[in-house]
């Protein structure tokens, strides 16, 4: 008569986060700071607001986005969108157990970039 013990769970044998789990969380902060950074840049190359007063008035404002601040805009983000998509594929790569979490601020990033991309080449 042989008892049979229960199967043991698997021993995780990870011993905390390692580089690949910090290089995702430093390449989802510098892709949010390169976003805001965008954000300035959009604030700064877009047409300026012409109000009522300003119209009375007679001031001239600028009606067109900046020449020379416009292609650096497109360009971070651009970089906002390589780096969201890598940062999916390295998390699509590591996501291998059921802790595994997946990085939804990356997806939204990536949205979010993308969005104000479509925006702009219609726009500009």
């Amino acid at each position: 008569m042989t008892e049979q013990k229960p199967a043991l769970p698997p021993k995780n044998r990870r011993k905390g986060p390692d580089w690949l789990l910090h290089s995702l969380s430093i390449l989802s902060i510098v892709g949010w700071v390169a976003f805001v950074a965008a954000l300035g840049f959009a604030h700064m190359a877009k047409p300026e607001f012409k109000s009522g007063l300003v119209r009375y008035w007679g001031i001239s404002v600028r009606e067109y986005w900046h020449p020379e601040l416009t292609p650096q805009l497109l360009y971070l983000l651009w970089w906002c969108c390589g780096i969201s998509l890598l940062s999916l594929l390295l998390n699509r790569a590591r996501l291998r157990r059921t802790d595994d979490r997946m990085r939804y601020n990356v997806l939204v990033l990536l949205a979010m970039s993308a969005a104000l991309l479509t925006y702009l080449y219609q726009v500009v």
